[in-house]
């Protein structure tokens, strides 16, 4: 994965934080190439990678969340674990202008 793509899914996954209301981080996994760690402040952490040939392996303490394919069911999977309450819906991904 290339770092434009790496940083743009990093943004995907903090601004879905925001709108789902959860205090976290998202930082680049040490550990694994084109993986995400994120860090609740509430002490969970979980493991975000890419799976061959597409889709992302998610990881929460050791055990396995499961294989999503794309972003909107790892989104989807990420809501139903750190944010259970909040209203399910479409999150717009795109681009936005500065200006």
């Amino acid at each position: 994965m290339s770092s434009h793509k790496t940083a743009r899914v990093a943004r995907v996954l903090s601004g879905a934080l925001r709108v789902w209301r959860v205090s976290a981080t998202v930082e680049r996994d040490p550990d694994r190439p084109d993986g995400f760690v994120l860090s609740t402040q509430s002490g969970i952490r979980m493991q975000i990678a890419p799976a061959a040939p597409h889709g992302w392996c998610v990881w929460r303490e050791g055990r396995s969340l499961g294989t999503h394919n794309g972003l909107p069911g790892l989104l989807r999977s990420l809501r139903q674990e750190l944010a259970p309450e909040a209203a399910a819906g479409r999150l717009v991904i795109g681009s936005q202008s500065l200006i």
